[in-house]
């Protein structure tokens, strides 16, 4: 279990029975970071000229369910929303939150620059701050649920 000042805090958040999961929301958060968002930001910006209108025969033949040309329309305006959501959600974070989700995620830099520029020892950023910018990113990002919450016994 993380802990530090903040994290213990939010450890105790508990909202309509159902309490806060730091771990699995850091876990959540960090697998956004590092799978969702790329892939998200190379598909936002696919080529969809090659979508062709039907073409009609007068051979019969079996129809897919669904429709592909639109399931992968939606995909993209949906990769477009995460990609558009997420800097805009890294700004409303807190001064060292903000820091640390864009050196690592907008402008690819590793921990050890992170480390390097602030003012703070290592295990302070890896105890403290990095699980505090996961939560707070989690906390406001509007495109889906990062929170993990599970239900109080």
């Amino acid at each position: 279990m993380i802990r530090g000042f903040i994290v213990d805090n939010l450890e105790q958040l508990t909202i309509f029975g159902n309490e806060l999961n730091v771990d699995k929301t850091i876990k959540k958060v960090r697998h956004f970071f590092e799978v969702d968002y790329p892939v998200a930001k190379r598909r936002a910006h696919r080529d969809v000229t090659g979508l062709s209108s039907p073409v009609i025969s007068g051979m019969p033949k079996g129809t897919p369910i669904g429709n592909a040309t639109e399931e992968r329309l939606i995909n993209r305006a949906y990769c477009r929303q995460v990609v558009a959501a997420t800097p805009k959600t890294i700004d409303e974070c807190s001064k060292w939150s903000r820091k640390l989700l864009k050196w690592l995620y907008l402008n690819g830099e590793d921990d050890t620059y992170c480390i390097n520029n602030i003012p703070y020892s290592e295990r302070w950023y890896y105890k403290q701050l990095k699980p505090t910018a996961f939560i707070e990113f989690a906390e406001i990002y509007p495109v889906e649920e990062l929170l993990v919450f599970e239900k109080v016994q």
